[in-house]
């Protein structure tokens, strides 16, 4: 990979636990690989990646603090966010809608991550902290020396380009934290066919176990499975009765027992709002002494899952 021992590490437990989880959300086989290691340059970016990109902050916590960068293509960030939200992935990127899925993403990744690392007893919890659409131009100053891994994989047919940034501070941290663990001397040796257990009183020779063929287990292709990651989410439901505007003296001259009238006649239909958008039309009811809304209409369920998504 990059020769650095503890960087190595780092990145095989991250594109790991990347790699399972990007195949997880989006129902796409994507196995992230390292391609090239490098100074920071922005022109490589450029060819590679595309500007502007998005670019993500991940803050790692735990024995150290540290931050690492990712510069992602747009369009990465699209064809992810809409997969995740059961779409073909060919959505044109959108920030406001992409942005927030993405950060998701990731942030699920880097539960997985954490929870590996704690098992190995290394103690680096991280989260995604910031995602903005960037050219990188106003960031290129407190990311010059810094160091760059090109990583690959494949999207929709296509070969797809992520660039991860380490500055000092993240280098000397993931040092700390990772080099104990790749410094240690192999628990096994191979020697003539047979492998030897060291310990302090000398080696003491094994002969290699013999398993059964393990056989591949897929997961199901049904696009379904995506958004059962999303199912225990609460969101919070509103009924919009209408709407009206005012002005700041009319607002302010407002007072109890004062009447605001709005843009609806009394016994039309209300909207039904789930997360700040129009979910379904309803009529109002009266069930066991508290108001109700009876669906009189719903949009569908393709829409319904996008609404689902972030504002």
């Amino acid at each position: 990979m990059t020769g650095v021992k503890s960087l190595d590490k780092f990145l095989e437990y991250f594109n790991s636990n990347a790699s399972a989880v990007f195949s997880t959300i989006t129902n796409q086989t994507i196995a992230i690989e390292p391609t090239n290691y490098s100074v920071f340059n922005l022109n490589e970016i450029k060819d590679k990646i595309g500007i502007p990109c998005v670019l993500l902050t991940i803050n790692f916590a735990g024995k150290k603090e540290f931050s690492v960068h990712v510069a992602t293509p747009q369009d990465v960030v699209a064809s992810f966010s809409d997969l995740m939200m059961l779409g073909t992935g060919d959505a044109e990127y959108v920030a406001e809608e992409h942005n927030d899925a993405v950060q998701e993403m990731f942030n699920q990744a880097l539960g997985s991550l954490t929870t590996e690392l704690d098992g190995e007893d290394i103690q680096a919890q991280g989260s995604v902290s910031e995602v903005v659409a960037s050219d990188l131009e106003i960031h290129s100053e407190f990311l010059e020396g810094s160091k760059m891994v090109e990583l690959t994989f494949g999207l929709l047919g296509k070969t797809k380009y992520l660039s991860l940034l380490f500055d000092s501070t993240a280098m000397s941290a993931i040092e700390i934290l990772f080099s104990a663990s790749s410094d240690q001397a192999p628990l096994f040796s191979t020697a003539g066919g047979m492998q030897q257990m060291h310990n302090d009183q000398g080696p003491i020779s094994a002969s290699r176990a013999s398993f059964a063929e393990i056989q591949e287990v897929r997961p199901s292709s049904s696009k379904g499975t995506n958004i059962e990651i999303l199912l225990d989410i609460n969101l919070p439901i509103s009924v919009e009765l209408g709407r009206k505007d005012m002005r700041i003296k009319e607002i302010l001259e407002l007072g109890q027992g004062s009447v605001v009238e709005l843009n609806k006649l009394a016994g039309d239909l209300v909207d039904l709002m789930i997360n700040g958008k129009k979910f379904a039309v309803g009529e109002v009811m009266v069930v066991d002494e508290n108001y109700a809304v009876r669906v009189v209409n719903l949009i569908s369920r393709e829409e319904r899952i996008r609404t689902l998504g972030p504002e």
